[in-house]
C-alpha cells in the first residue's frame, strides 16, 4: 500500500463548530476556538472573514469560528482546541474553521479536502467527526495522522492510539484500532493493514521526516524525532518557539529592556517599537496582545535590532488599548531576562494584507 505520493498537494478544510464545546448555531463569528502554538517555516496565513483577504498570522494568536488558515511549502503548524487536542497542519495546508450552523447542514465535525492532517484529540461528549472525499471517520479520543488524495478523494488513515469508526462512501464499515493503516475512497475498496504500533510511527518518520520531526519537537506524540539532528525542527531549527521564550522568560533574573517606546502613547497606524540595548542580546521576541496579562495575544515576532514595525500583512488591530512586551535573547535564542512590558491605544487602523500568488507557485 503506498503512502508517499498521495500528500504532496494539501487544501484541508475543517469545520469545527461541534468540536467547540457545543456552540449553539447563533454562535458569533468572533467565537474562539482555539490558538496556534508554534509555527515552523515562514508563511502561517489567516482569513478572517471572506471579504477582509489573507493576512500573516503568528504564534500565539487564537482561532476564530469561519477563521481560514494556510501554510506555503515551506511551513507547517500547531493548534490547540479549547475542547482538548491538538493538531499539526503539514506544508500547503488550506484549513477552514466554519460555523455551528453549517456543520449542521454537512453532519461532521471536520472535512479534509486534501492533504495530510495529524491530530491527537481528548475524548469528547459526542463523536468527533472527519468527512473526506471517501467516506466519514468517527473519532473517540485517539491519535491518527488522515491522509486524501484531492484528486481522487483515495483517503488514507493511520492509527496510533485510541480507536475510530471509518465508513466509506459505498456503506462499508470497518473499526480500527492502534497500528492499523486503512484505505478507501475513489474506485477501489476499503483496505486495512494491521502493523505493530511502534512500526507505523517509525514509518511516519521515514515517509515525512519534517512534519514528523516537527510534531516531535513539540513532545505533544510518541512519533521518534529523526535520527538527523538537522531535522529536528525542519525550516526553523535554529529560532526560538516564541511562547517557549516568554514562559521562560518569566521570573528571570536577568537584565530587562529599558526606555520602551511607545508608552501610553495614542497610536493611528502600525506602531514602531523602540528600546534600549540589552547587554549580550543578540535578538529580541516582541509580543503584542490584547490584555495586561499578555494571555490573549495579537502578534508576535524577532528583531535582531533594537526597534520593530508591525509589517502591513499583519492583521489590523480594532479600537482600544494594547500591550507589548519585548524579552532579550541570547545567540540561542533563550531569554536574558524577563518581559519588560508597555502599552498603548488606538482608535484602531486596517492593513492591506498579502497576496497568495505564491501559493500555487510553492506548491510541490
Amino acid at each position: 500500500m503506498k503512502l508517499d505520493g498521495l500528500f504532496s498537494q494539501t487544501k484541508i478544510a475543517i469545520l469545527a463548530g461541534c468540536m467547540a464545546c457545543g456552540f449553539s448555531s447563533t454562535a458569533l463569528a468572533q467565537e474562539r476556538v482555539g490558538s496556534v502554538i508554534d509555527i515552523d517555516g515562514p508563511r502561517l496565513y489567516t482569513n478572517r472573514l471572506k471579504d477582509q483577504g489573507w493576512f500573516q498570522a503568528y504564534a500565539g494568536m487564537n482561532t476564530f469560528l469561519s477563521e481560514r488558515l494556510r501554510t506555503d511549502k515551506q511551513t507547517q503548524a500547531v493548534l490547540r482546541f479549547l475542547v482538548g487536542g491538538l493538531a499539526g497542519i503539514g506544508r500547503n495546508s488550506h484549513i477552514q474553521i466554519i460555523s455551528p450552523k453549517e456543520v449542521e447542514k454537512v453532519g461532521s465535525t471536520m472535512r479534509i479536502n486534501a492533504g495530510t492532517f495529524w491530530a491527537k484529540l481528548e475524548k469528547q461528549e459526542r463523536e468527533f467527526q472527519i468527512q473526506t472525499g471517501g467516506g466519514v471517520i468517527g473519532i473517540e479520543g485517539t491519535e491518527l495522522l488522515v491522509g486524501v488524495d484531492e484528486k481522487t478523494g483515495v483517503t488514507e488513515v493511520l492509527l496510533f492510539e485510541g480507536q475510530v469508526s471509518v465508513v466509506d462512501n459505498k456503506g462499508n464499515k470497518k473499526t480500527l484500532t492502534p497500528g492499523d493503516y486503512a484505505e478507501f475512497g475513489g474506485a477501489k475498496g476499503m483496505c486495512v493493514l494491521s502493523y505493530p504500533s511502534a512500526s507505523l510511527r517509525t514509518l511516519i518518520v521515514e515517509r515525512y521526516p519534517k512534519f514528523s520531526s516537527f510534531l516531535a519537537s513539540q513532545n505533544i506524540t510518541s512519533i521518534p524525532k529523526p535520527a538527523s539532528p538537522t531535522l529536528v525542527r525542519g525550516h526553523n531549527k535554529s529560532r526560538p518557539n516564541l511562547l517557549t521564550v516568554r514562559s521562560e522568560a518569566v521570573g528571570s533574573q536577568g537584565a530587562a529592556a529599558s526606555g520602551l517606546n511607545p508608552a501610553g502613547a495614542s497610536l493611528t497606524g502600525p506602531p514602531t517599537f523602540r528600546w534600549n540595548p540589552v547587554s549580550g542580546a543578540e535578538s529580541y521576541a516582541i509580543f503584542v496582545s490584547n490584555d495586561e496579562s499578555g494571555e490573549d495575544l495579537a502578534f508576535s515576532s524577532r528583531s535582531d535590532g533594537t526597534s520593530f514595525t508591525m509589517p502591513e500583512g499583519a492583521l489590523g488591530l480594532e479600537q482600544g488599548r494594547y500591550y507589548w512586551s519585548v524579552i532579550p535573547l541570547n545567540a540561542d535564542g533563550k531569554p536574558l531576562g524577563p518581559a519588560a512590558t508597555s502599552w498603548f491605544e488606538t482608535p484602531g487602523w486596517s492593513t492591506p494584507g498579502v497576496e497568495l500568488d505564491d501559493v500555487a507557485a510553492n506548491q510541490e
